[in-house]
């Protein structure tokens, strides 16, 4: 009904009508991240440039493309880290892994990051592609591109010939969407060991949300240690993080000297918890630093992935022990191996156990093995 007058020629006056308000939509944020990593290379064979040299003023406006923003970096000598808006961006020389939540436009950003990596690092061609992110709880809120699966498969083929897509999990729960490419070249880098732990959690105990709320904690600084992040992170990282007001929790973490990272990223509202945590450090166990993630955050679900190349004994070995090795206090309800172009995956889905089918197996940590 419209807000203008209506004459009522019956009885010659005006009647003022007003529209009905819809009821405000019940608030919601999804703290899935979308997560793309690209490897770049030269098709010259140039080898004495980098990502990194990329100006900040490009790299906002990158960033605007795919709605975040930077609050604040840090750099030592191998890596750029950025904690954003929403997520995190990592720069090294010849790799960036962006990973946003909520309703980003990530892939949005890709054909922008090409340009610029060619432009001022003189790196003209991908090398490789990873694009990740598990199942949205409400993809009819994602813009166009990311509303389905499909949508954004049929997006990165258009600048990449022959890429591949998995969905990993169940249908009938959580899953887990991957887009890789991979691209033989003339002038390869020196392959060095690599692997790369995520570890995506949903449903958190309500006794560990309010622990990322300003109500708790008066900083980013003062979170990390209070909720006991301090206790995840290697000994020795360089640490940068955000605690959101009212509520949330960003952090980036990096091992000096190399570009090795770990983030962390919390979504606290009970009704849509979720926490993520992922790394490519090899200075501790990776299965013992996992049981320490589940011990900060005690989530009710986990979905989990390991990728490693040939040369990774530090991937291969947590990739051995997810899929040979319980988690205590949970029950893993799907393990699945795939052998990629250049690397394997490992995935599993983790659901907790009943407080009856709990043993007594001790839930205290293994230790960190080096091996």
């Amino acid at each position: 009904m419209s807000a203008t007058a209506t004459i009522c020629s019956e009885k010659n006056f005006a009647v003022q009508t007003h529209p009905v308000k819809a009821p405000d939509e019940e608030y919601f944020f999804e703290g899935a991240e979308k997560l793309l990593e690209l490897w770049f290379c030269s098709t010259k064979g140039i080898t004495d440039t980098s990502l990194r040299s990329i100006p900040r003023s490009e790299i906002d406006n990158m960033l605007d493309v795919a709605r975040c923003k930077i609050l604040h970096s840090k750099h030592n000598e191998s890596i750029d880290s950025y904690v954003l808006s929403e997520s995190s961006l990592f720069v090294s020389d010849n790799r960036v892994i962006l990973k946003t939540c909520g309703t980003t436009r990530l892939l949005a950003a890709l054909p922008v990051l090409m340009q610029l990596a060619g432009t001022y690092a003189g790196l003209d061609q991908v090398q490789s592609v990873y694009y990740s992110r598990k199942n949205f709880l409400r993809p009819d809120l994602q813009p166009n591109l990311h509303k389905n699966f499909d949508a954004e498969v049929e997006y990165l083929d258009s600048f990449f010939e022959d890429g591949h897509a998995y969905c990993l999990g169940s249908l009938k729960q959580d899953r887990w969407y991957l887009y890789t490419f991979h691209r033989e070249v003339e002038f390869p880098a020196n392959k060095q060991p690599d692997h790369t732990l995520e570890i995506l959690m949903s449903d958190l105990d309500e006794e560990v949300l309010h622990k990322f709320t300003k109500d708790f904690a008066v900083d980013g600084k003062d979170c990390f240690m209070r909720a006991g992040i301090d206790k995840i992170i290697p000994a020795g990282a360089d640490v940068h993080d955000e605690l959101f007001d009212p509520c949330g929790y960003s952090m980036n973490a990096y091992i000096n000297d190399t570009d090795q990272y770990a983030t962390i990223h919390v979504t606290p509202e009970k009704e849509f918890s979720f926490a993520s945590f992922e790394t490519n450090q090899d200075l501790v166990c990776l299965y013992s630093q996992t049981r320490k993630v589940l011990q900060c955050f005690r989530p009710n679900k986990i979905l989990m992935t390991v990728f490693a190349n040939d040369i990774s004994v530090k991937g291969k070995d947590a990739q051995q022990q997810l899929w040979d090795r319980e988690l205590p206090g949970y029950r893993r309800t799907n393990v699945q191996f795939v052998r990629l172009e250049t690397e394997t995956l490992v995935y599993a889905h983790f659901v907790r156990k009943a407080p009856h089918d709990l043993t007594s197996s001790s839930d205290e940590d293994d230790g960190e093995r080096s091996d």
